[in-house]
């Protein structure tokens, strides 16, 4: 990739199980370089992806996969096997060092992305069961992006754990948790 490479290396420190499915992987890796750089280039072409600037986090779906990169580390969630979390690090990787050579091209976005009702609802159990007192999970996800609704006023996401767990880290990046 020439001279221009930004991330050299992955190495997988962690490999667990899904709790909603447990044939499916969750990925923790360290990183050979720090990749805070790109963040801002990748933020301003990954259109779903939610930014933090002050944490130095992103946050996006990529292949169905959850991906979370941070400055020295990418973690998955949702994985459905360990080769497609290897598959899927290997194009991440391509994916920030074509980012980083194309910087010049690209206007880098600072600012952070808000969180979408839509992003807290792919996460969500999704059985409109009405226990959080609202009539959906749609509505559940809406009071979620006004700050109406915390993720303990779902009574069945406590049961999905990862789901639990990636929604944390989603509403961290915005600061709503």
């Amino acid at each position: 990739m020439g001279g221009d490479m930004l991330l050299r290396e992955w190495r997988i420190t962690e490999v667990l199980p899904c709790i909603v499915n447990p044939d499916w992987k969750r990925i923790k890796t360290e990183l050979s370089d720090d990749i805070s750089e790109v963040l801002p280039y990748l933020n301003a072409i990954i259109s779903d992806a939610v930014y933090n600037p002050n944490g130095k986090s992103l946050t996006f779906r990529f292949k169905g996969m959850l991906v979370s990169l941070f400055p020295r580390a990418i973690n998955l969630a949702q994985v459905p096997t360990l080769e497609e979390g290897k598959s899927a690090l290997n194009e991440l990787r391509e994916l920030i060092n074509k980012t980083w050579e194309r910087r010049g091209e690209i206007t880098p976005v600072y600012e952070k992305r808000t969180l979408r009702a839509k992003d807290i609802l792919a996460l969500l159990p999704k059985t409109n069961c009405g226990e959080c007192g609202l009539p959906n999970c749609f509505a559940f996800a809406m009071a979620m992006v006004r700050g109406q609704k915390k993720l303990a006023d779902c009574p069945p996401l406590q049961q999905y754990r990862e789901n639990m767990e990636a929604l944390k880290e989603l509403l961290k990046t915005v600061g709503l948790e």
